[in-house]
């Protein structure tokens, strides 16, 4: 399964990611519902769920859209998190974004990940185990099944993978004790601000894929305004271009 990243961050990036699930390059995405999103793409997005997509929520609390609800860098906000510092903020937000995407889209997300995986994070993991789900609602935990999983991705996604998969680990246990069902494979880690190893690792991630893995990818248009700190915009049109290619 090929989930897209960050719908919502930008209507260039939606664009592309509607796309390419209309094309079937890719099997779902998942949304950021403070994104300023066109009308027209959340119907397309709704008829591409009619037909078989999965329409996920993008947990946020690190890119900062109005300025109006809470986030952080994704730094001080994992220091917090691992410090047992929670801000109050923080505890309402993943339900209000929930609900948000309840009430634009007139459905549960089929699915639940974060932005920048902050939904595993210390205290944020319990917090998004209680969100509200229907009976085949999932919540993604992103850690790769096999021991040849985890090294192919700790060498595309460089050193910061080991704790996120990290996180992941003990986020799934919470999850699972919550009963939540969960991703069973994982894949997708990419050093998002270097074009050039995004177009060597990517395929290579694509290739190694089991039918079960869950791949998160990032495609999107380079010229969109809104981009996201830490990624480099043309790793986004480089990620789009892999994924028109598959078959």
């Amino acid at each position: 399964m090929l989930i897209a990243d960050d719908f919502g961050l930008g209507r260039g990036h939606d664009k592309v990611i509607l796309d390419l699930l209309e094309k079937r390059r890719i099997d779902g995405t998942s949304v950021m519902i403070d994104g300023d999103i066109d009308p027209q793409a959340m119907q397309r997005l709704r008829h591409a769920r009619e037909e078989g997509a999965a329409v996920g929520l993008h947990l946020n609390l690190t890119h900062g859209f109005s300025g109006r609800n809470f986030h952080r860098p994704v730094g001080e906000l994992l220091g917090l998190c691992l410090t047992g510092h929670l801000p109050q903020q923080a505890k309402s937000e993943f339900r209000r974004q929930a609900e948000a995407f309840h009430a634009a889209f007139g459905f549960l997300p089929d699915y639940y990940d974060g932005h920048q995986h902050c939904h595993c994070f210390p205290g944020l993991s319990r917090l998004a185990a209680a969100l509200p789900r229907e009976s085949g609602t999932w919540i993604r935990v992103p850690l790769p099944r096999t021991i040849g999983g985890i090294i192919l991705n700790l060498r595309s996604g460089g050193p910061k993978v080991a704790l996120i998969m990290t996180l992941a680990l003990l986020a799934g246990r919470t999850f699972r004790k919550a009963g939540w069902p969960t991703n069973t494979d994982f894949s997708g880690f990419l050093p998002l601000d270097r074009p050039e190893a995004v177009a060597r690792w990517l395929p290579r991630l694509l290739r190694a894929r089991a039918d079960d893995t869950l791949v998160m990818v990032h495609p999107g248009h380079a010229d969109d305004r809104s981009q996201c700190s830490g990624h480099a915009a043309q790793s986004r049109a480089v990620e789009a271009e892999i994924l028109y290619r598959q078959p």
